[in-house]
């Protein structure tokens, strides 16, 4: 599958002054003013290393670029085409086209930084245009301007169709590699108030498409995880594919989909795409294992080294998902093999979920999504009815697995039910996800099958543990847990990276370097109508005057009609904070 940059590419504006002696220009008209005007040239700029400019952002652009442009003026019913080729339409209109050409800045009034115009294509467009394109110059009768650009570059000699352009927007459609090859700038608006006339106008294009990859690691000590494979849908199946499948609401089944999207501009000028198309239930990453011999190809063992769905780290093209909100689910059979004794377990029906709030996939954004399998799994070793859900250690003593655990970080996801959810802006590295002190707060969700939860301090707590630790370790008690005081619950809806987290619905915490973590949540639900016997059926009691309140086993051995019986179930999610990762591809 093709991959793209995740790049912002800068093309500046730039109001070069023309010397027009004691006359000032409007549009095309000469009139009787003293000149305070200026011919308007395209050019580029050098902002940060993080961003595509200059000769750079031309390449990406493929050396041309359409803009189209209006101006205010009081008094007129409609705003007036400026960069044009036809005469005002609020339906449609037919750009200019602007090309690059190095070492020909200020050769020409309309060229200052290599960028022109003026003309039919200066060589560069082919065919060239059938009409020639004219200078422009400001126009201070007029109250604003507003700019529009985007390129459309060929993907085997097609691009994506850009029609009825308007600066309000438009409409375009393509498949997912030509949206990715679709480069659409911020609208910008310049005002006679602002007194930005004859300054630069700068362009940032963003990619119409998003990228998006998933891999699968585990972390089960003493045996592979072998032979996955994905399911199409939550319900059950008697069949299931080795591709790779998230089920949830997407636009298209994989990243040769096409559709049609309406380009509209938000309050800060960035175009968002919206598309009418139902959504698809499934999504096909296409094969997950590359090995020769599935049967025997193992997952990766880190959230850095995970198994890849296409092979290897790169993103695949996808189309932007920005209005069909869902749930995402993946659900798979697999086998465990223990290494030692050449012993194989089939694990079946094994799922995550991953929250909605993780799930647009916006324009320019790309996408990580690991899950996790880990001993504390949510699928079944049977497909008998009545076959417990989890993998139950065997034990020399006893002890029983009450629970299962889950995660799902802004794009780790352990295999259970309820789904811890992690998040850390810049944790994504080219080889996978990494915590990081210095990347800031990581944001905790928890879900049941896409229901997030309220978190409180009585249900959520921070533990820092020895390096090592897994969640089946503190659900059997094996490892010891020191309380962390780092953790606090939203008070107010915050986002990140086009993320909502909802107050009262997230925590969050900043992490200190090379430091193991344990998110601890607690299934906390009241007994209605208890019967039989209080300890033998591990049911506790609460005590303290306020949150956090303090659990412990009844020893009851009837029912107390005075007091109020609770199940505690804990789940656990393991975070490894590292070294900072490398910029991710």
């Amino acid at each position: 599958m093709k991959t793209i940059k995740n790049k912002l590419f800068l093309i500046t504006a730039i109001l070069a002054l023309a010397s027009c002696a004691d006359n000032t220009y409007l549009g095309d008209q000469e009139i009787n003013k003293p000149g305070n005007g200026g011919a308007i040239s395209f050019g580029s700029s050098t902002p940060s290393l993080t961003r595509a400019v200059g000769s750079e952002a031309a390449t990406e652009l493929g050396n041309t670029f359409a803009v189209y442009a209006t101006k205010t003026v009081t008094g007129e019913s409609n705003p007036i085409n400026v960069f044009a080729q036809n005469t005002y339409s609020s339906t449609t209109n037919t750009p200019y086209w602007v090309w690059y050409q190095a070492t020909t800045a200020h050769t020409t009034a309309s060229n200052s930084a290599n960028w022109e115009y003026v003309g039919t294509g200066g060589g560069v467009i082919t065919p060239a245009l059938s009409s020639a394109q004219t200078i422009k110059y400001w126009d201070y009768s007029a109250t604003q301007y507003d700019f529009v650009a985007y390129k459309a570059k060929p993907v085997s000699s097609t691009p994506a169709s850009v029609s009825n352009l308007t600066t309000t927007g438009f409409t375009v459609s393509g498949t997912a590699e030509q949206l990715g090859n679709l480069y659409i700038a911020d609208k910008k608006t310049v005002t006679l108030a602002s007194g930005n006339y004859g300054k630069e106008v700068e362009f940032t294009f963003r990619n119409a498409a998003a990228k998006v990859r998933l891999g699968i690691y585990e972390t089960i000590s003493g045996y592979e995880v072998r032979n996955v494979k994905f399911y199409y849908t939550n319900s059950s199946e008697t069949s299931s594919t080795t591709n790779a499948i998230l089920t949830g609401l997407f636009n298209g089944t994989s990243s040769s989909a096409t559709d049609t999207y309406n380009v509209s501009y938000d309050a800060s000028g960035i175009a968002t795409l919206t598309t009418s198309t139902s959504a698809s239930t499934y999504f096909d990453f296409g094969t997950f294992d590359t090995d020769a011999d599935p049967a025997t190809a193992i997952l990766g063992t880190s959230s850095t080294s995970p198994t890849w769905a296409t092979g290897s780290n790169a993103y695949s093209v996808v189309l932007p998902n920005t209005d069909h909100e869902g749930n995402m689910t993946l659900k798979v059979d697999y086998e465990l093999y223990n290494t030692t004794s050449h012993e194989t377990i089939h694990v079946y029906g094994a799922k995550a979920v991953v929250p909605s709030i993780y799930m647009k996939w916006n324009p320019n954004y790309a996408y990580t999504y690991l899950f996790k399998i880990s001993d504390n799994t949510n699928g079944q070793t049977s497909t008998a009815g009545g076959t417990p859900a989890g993998l139950f250690p065997i034990t020399f003593d006893a002890v029983t697995v009450a629970a299962t655990d889950g995660q799902n970080v802004g794009t780790i996801t352990t295999v259970s039910t309820p789904a811890i959810t992690t998040y850390q802006n810049g944790s994504v590295s080219a080889s996978g996800i990494t915590y990081a002190n210095a990347n800031g707060d990581i944001y905790i969700t928890v879900n049941t099958d896409g229901t997030v939860k309220v978190l409180s301090v009585d249900n959520t707590k921070l533990y820092t543990v020895e390096n090592g630790t897994t969640e089946a370790d503190l659900i059997l008690t094996t490892k010891t847990k020191t309380p962390s005081n780092l953790l606090s619950i939203l008070s107010a809806d915050a986002t990140s990276q086009g993320i909502t987290f909802a107050s009262s619905k997230a925590a969050k915490f900043t992490p200190a370097a090379n430091t193991t973590y344990a998110v601890e949540y607690l299934q906390i639900d009241e007994v209605s109508s208890p019967t039989g016997n209080p300890a033998t059926l591990g049911y506790y009691e609460r005590s303290g005057g306020s949150a956090p309140y303090t659990y412990t086993k009844s020893t009851d051995t009837t029912v107390d009609g005075s007091k109020t019986y609770y199940t505690v179930v804990p789940q656990y999610k393991i975070i490894e904070v590292g070294v900072n990762p490398t910029p991710a591809p």
